[in-house]
């Protein structure tokens, strides 16, 4: 499977909207029960389409097919490997099936906004004006941020990609501010109006340790992503080193989007009992960059093929 997304052709164009359709075909004959998603409104409006098997595919499966289509046109925008690759859409696709991901949420609406957001930061460049960037990235951080709370960490990620990038320019940093707090702002003034409450009903914010139950299958495929996961970062951070300067300022932006990520995950798995899969983003790049310059590439491209039957197995089992 990995070979045939290591390079942009027409086959590997058209199969993937067919595997992320097969992955989706779950929804139709799995039991649904009520998802509970941080506002309320959230919980009240998205169990509504999930009560509807076929739009909740339909939704699903487009916005899946978004994501991973512009996650392959970020990564090969930015130039992380000589040639095109549908690789990063590919390892995005196989981590949302390995953590079941696949219902139409908020999360999924996140991860398109967030992934925007990549795609104007990584355009930042030292000697360049990068307000609209800025800005850009920042207002699309701040529209994930109301679809998916949890992943307020990366509100951090215009910042810390001005310092990775560019000299210091208060009149940037200001920009990054006001595009993340507008969306924020008119989500508030939108339920105001809507309901005559300043206050948004959220779900109940209680810490506690989850007890959980995995299955020998979830077992098997959780390991290979955590697997797959440390080699391709460790073989990252060797690659970044052999780069110009350009791929590790952008690399560091990558990482920099994992670690805040990994934060989010854990305050929603610790919090809300939910998975904030948002680290998807950032480890589909990693994964695509390890595999695609591996000089043993036959075992890596294994390793991530059999992940991805796992995963897929799981989903049927």
């Amino acid at each position: 499977m990995v070979f045939l997304y290591k390079s942009k052709t027409p086959l590997s164009i058209f199969t993937l909207p067919i595997v992320i359709a097969i992955a989706c075909s779950t929804l139709f004959f799995k039991h649904q029960g009520e998802f509970v998603y941080y506002f309320n409104w959230q919980t009240i409006w998205f169990n509504n389409i999930h009560s509807t098997p076929w739009l909740n595919f339909l939704l699903a499966g487009a916005f899946i097919s978004l994501n991973a289509h512009q996650l392959n046109n970020v990564f090969n925008r930015n130039t992380f490997f000589s040639k095109d690759s549908f690789l990063p859409g590919f390892i995005y696709v196989t981590g949302l099936i390995t953590f079941n991901q696949l219902e139409f949420s908020p999360l999924l609406i996140g991860h398109t906004f967030i992934i925007g957001a990549f795609a104007a930061l990584l355009q930042l460049k030292r000697q360049e004006p990068a307000k609209n960037q800025v800005f850009i990235g920042s207002f699309l951080i701040g529209m994930a941020i109301v679809f998916s709370p949890m992943q307020l960490t990366l509100a951090l990620l215009p910042w810390i990609s001005l310092i990775i990038i560019r000299p210091f320019n208060w009149r940037e940093w200001i920009i990054a501010l006001i595009g993340i707090g507008i969306p924020i702002y008119f989500h508030f003034t939108v339920y105001f109006i809507s309901t005559g409450k300043w206050d948004i009903e959220s779900a109940d914010f209680v810490l506690y340790q989850i007890d959980l139950t995995w299955t020998i299958m979830d077992q098997i495929k959780y390991g290979f992503f955590s697997f797959c996961v440390f080699i391709a970062i460790l073989r990252y951070l060797i690659i970044m080193r052999n780069q110009l300067v350009n791929f590790k300022k952008i690399s560091q932006v990558v990482l920099a989007a994992g670690l805040l990520s990994v934060f989010s995950f854990f305050i929603g798995w610790y919090g809300f009992n939910m998975v904030y899969s948002g680290f998807l983003i950032p480890a589909g790049i990693i994964i695509s960059v390890q595999l695609l310059y591996s000089e043993r590439s036959a075992f890596s491209s294994g390793l991530v093929t059999i992940w991805f039957f796992v995963a897929l197995a799981g989903l049927f089992i």
